[in-house]
C-alpha cells in the first residue's frame, strides 16, 4: 500500500550522541565533559553510536505520534470505505456503478492503477494545495511535486496490478478469513516492509535533499541506523492506517480491489492535504 513519508520526516529526527534519550545520557567516551576547554588536539574522535533499543523506541513513538495526528481522517476514510462495501453487498441498485468501474479497469489493464494512482497522489494533491493556498497560484514547486508524485506513485500503481494478481493466484479469492488474513499479512508485513516502504522513503529523501543521491547515500550507512531512524517511523505510520484499510479493501471482489484502494488513497491524501494547508495557513 501507500505511505506518505514526507508527512513525518520532520518529526523523526533521532538525537545525536550528545543528546539525552530515554534514561540514557549519550556522551561518547571520547567526548570530554569540558566544553570550555580547548586543548587544540585536532579532529575530535567519534562519539559512541546510539543504543538500538532507544533508537527503536523513539522511532516507534515518532511513527505513532504521526498516526495519532491523522487518526480522525483515518477513521473517516475507514467508515466511508466500509459504507461503500456495505452498499456493494446490500444495495443491489449500486451494482451497475461497480460493474462499470470493473469494466473500465479491465479495458485499461495495468494502465488503470498506474494512471489512477499517479493522478490521485500527484496532480490532484497539488491542485488542492494551490486551491487552499493564499495566492492560489501554480508555481514551479507544484509542477515538480506533481511530476515526482505522479512518477513515484504511478509506478506503485503499476506494481500493485501484478501484486494483486499474485496474491489472488497464491492466496485465492473470496472473503473468508483464510483468504483475507494471508493477503493482509503479505501486503503489510512482506511487500510493504521489503519493497514499498524502502522505495518511498528513499525516493522522498532524494527529493527533499534536492535530488542529490550523494546526500541520500551518505545517510544510508550504517543501514541499521538509517532503517531505525528514517524508515521505521514511516512504516509504523503506514501500518496504523493501512492494516485496517487493507482488510476493508480485500473484502471486495478481486476486480474491485484496486479501484477501491485508489479511491481510498485519493480521499486519504486529499484530506491530509487540506488539513496541512489549513494548518500552514493558520500559522502563517
Amino acid at each position: 500500500m501507500i505511505a506518505l513519508p514526507e508527512l513525518i520526516f520532520s518529526d523523526t529526527q533521532i538525537p545525536n550522541a550528545r543528546q539525552t534519550v530515554g534514561h540514557r545520557h549519550y556522551r561518547g567516551r571520547n567526548a570530554l565533559a569540558a566544553e570550555g576547554i580547548d586543548w587544540n588536539t585536532g579532529r575530535a574522535l567519534p562519539s559512541d553510536p546510539l543504543y538500538w533499543d532507544d533508537m527503536f523506541g523513539r522511532s516507534i513513538r515518532s511513527g505513532l505520534d504521526a498516526a495519532k495526528q491523522t487518526m480522525k481522517p483515518a477513521l473517516f476514510v475507514w467508515v466511508l470505505m466500509t459504507g461503500i462495501a456495505m452498499m456493494y453487498y446490500f444495495v443491489p441498485a449500486t451494482r451497475g456503478m461497480f460493474t462499470a468501474l470493473s469494466m473500465v479497469q479491465e479495458k485499461m489493464g495495468v494502465w488503470f492503477p498506474s494512471i489512477g494512482m499517479g493522478l490521485s497522489v500527484g496532480l490532484i494533491v497539488e491542485l488542492v494545495k494551490v486551491f487552499m493556498g493564499e495566492e492560489k497560484r501554480w508555481r514551479r514547486e507544484n509542477t515538480v511535486n506533481a511530476l515526482f508524485n505522479f512518477a513515484v506513485f504511478g509506478l506503485m500503481g503499476w506494481s500493485s496490478h501484478y501484486r494483486y494478481l499474485f496474491q489472488e493466484e497464491f492466496f485465492g479469492r473470496g472473503t473468508s478469513w483464510t483468504v483475507l488474513l494471508p493477503k493482509v499479512m503479505f501486503d503489510q508485513f512482506v511487500w510493504t516492509v521489503i519493497i514499498a516502504n524502502p522505495y518511498q522513503t528513499i525516493l522522498f529523501l532524494w527529493k527533499n535533499d534536492g535530488f542529490k543521491w550523494s546526500k541520500v547515500t551518505s545517510q544510508m550507512f550504517p543501514f541499521k541506523t538509517f532503517w531505525g531512524t528514517k524508515m521505521l517511523p514511516v512504516l509504523v505510520s503506514n501500518w496504523a492506517f493501512w492494516i485496517p484499510m487493507a482488510l476493508i479493501v480485500y473484502c471486495f471482489p478481486s476486480d474491485l480491489q484496486i479501484p477501491l484502494s485508489i479511491l481510498a488513497v485519493t480521499i486519504w491524501v486529499l484530506i491530509l492535504s487540506i488539513l496541512t494547508a489549513k494548518k500552514n495557513h493558520g500559522t502563517a
